[in-house]
């Protein structure tokens, strides 16, 4: 599909006296940290690195929101410019952008509320090594040029094109670092398990993006003393439990889990399943324990009762900290000098407890194509 001229870039010359960086801090284009200036020449050779499937730069790639501004493969290069993105990487934005644009994906959601949010982005497959990410020490942290542009090209397309700019239609109450960046890869050679994108039906070979938007984080679970599995899916249950709403419920999270930790699993045999029918065991309280009161809040609505009709026999079922266990989602990151998993909590969730639990989670996803 292609673009219509009202959407397509312009050039601007400035004068040569005028400093380019804070020219673009003045029209308000920036994250709050200086950004590569996006010449010609820079776009040019981002451009050079689109996959077939994307050779025209005019091709509309999505609408944005807030305000659905149209993304062409030429602001997406100049967004990717601005972030800092080697050329290489710019089929991985761009694959971003479709996992982004997935209906799945709760993308207006993430930016028009207060909550927050933002997109939580894994890599997996060979990109992963092809653009150089780190999946090991600090993999979530700064310092690795792949890890730290994929994340931030994404979100100032959201800002420069969707409009998602604070304190206009972005209004969260607080943000955090995540809303700079936060992208990583999976160490799939470590992980006692198959790969996050086999596990969700892709072939190993594929190189893929996957997103889950994420109120922030992490909270860490330290567990330097557990000998078998149940014991650390206890410890991590307990920190689980207190994410978002301590005693309401929350939306898919991720769970990344350090290669030592991992290996505790591996020793056990657990499957990712384990793990996950544990926390919802662990975590599991009876429905009057989880609504708030007048002296303790932090939990589900304390009329629910009145509100749904619930019996004494319901307020005596079990609830866990999720809805369904496959909001249960299970990466391994990290360095191997250390004992503990970090958790990336997704939206508190108040819906009505009287409904069925929801199907399986599948996050939304996208090939990296060449």
């Amino acid at each position: 599909m292609s673009a219509d001229p009202a959407s397509s870039a312009r050039i601007i010359d400035i004068a040569e006296h005028v400093d380019v960086h804070e020219f673009m801090f003045d029209q308000g284009i920036t994250d709050g940290l200086p950004v590569v200036p996006p010449t010609r020449e820079r776009v040019d050779r981002m451009l050079a690195a689109s996959p077939d499937h994307w050779n025209d730069p005019s091709a509309e790639i999505a609408k944005l929101p807030p305000n659905y501004g149209p993304l062409t493969v030429e602001k997406a290069a100049i967004n990717a410019v601005m972030a800092g993105c080697a050329p290489s990487c710019f089929p991985t934005v761009l694959a971003s952008i479709e996992a982004a644009a997935d209906p799945r994906f709760p993308l207006h959601g993430s930016i028009a509320t207060t909550a927050g949010l933002a997109p939580l982005m894994l890599v997996n497959g060979p990109v992963r090594e092809q653009i150089g990410m780190n999946w090991g020490l600090n993999a979530l942290g700064q310092g690795n040029r792949a890890n730290s542009t994929l994340g931030r090209a994404l979100r100032l397309m959201l800002r420069n094109v969707g409009g998602a700019v604070p304190g206009e239609i972005e209004q969260a109450i607080q943000g955090g670092g995540h809303k700079w960046t936060l992208s990583y890869a999976e160490d799939e050679d470590t992980s006692p398990w198959e790969p996050f994108h086999v596990e969700h039906g892709w072939n190993p070979e594929d190189s893929v993006v996957s997103l889950m938007a994420t109120t922030g984080g992490p909270r860490v679970c330290i567990d330097q003393t557990s000998r078998n599995a149940r014991a650390l899916t206890g410890s991590i249950a307990m920190a689980f439990q207190q994410v978002v709403k301590p005693r309401g419920q929350v939306s898919p999270t991720m769970f990344v889990i350090s290669p030592e930790h991992a290996d505790v699993y591996r020793a056990d045999g657990w499957t990712k399943d384990n793990i996950r029918e544990a926390i919802m065991e662990f975590t599991a309280l009876p429905l009057r324990d989880r609504l708030a009161s007048p002296t303790l809040g932090g939990g589900i609505n304390e009329y629910a009762p009145q509100q749904y009709g619930l019996t004494e026999e319901q307020l005596d079922l079990p609830l866990s900290k999720v809805a369904h266990p496959s909001f249960i989602q299970i990466t391994v990151a990290g360095s191997h000098a250390g004992k503990w998993t970090s958790i990336y909590q997704g939206i508190f969730g108040d819906g009505d407890p009287t409904k069925p639990p929801p199907g399986p989670f599948v996050p939304p996803a996208a090939r990296v194509r060449s």
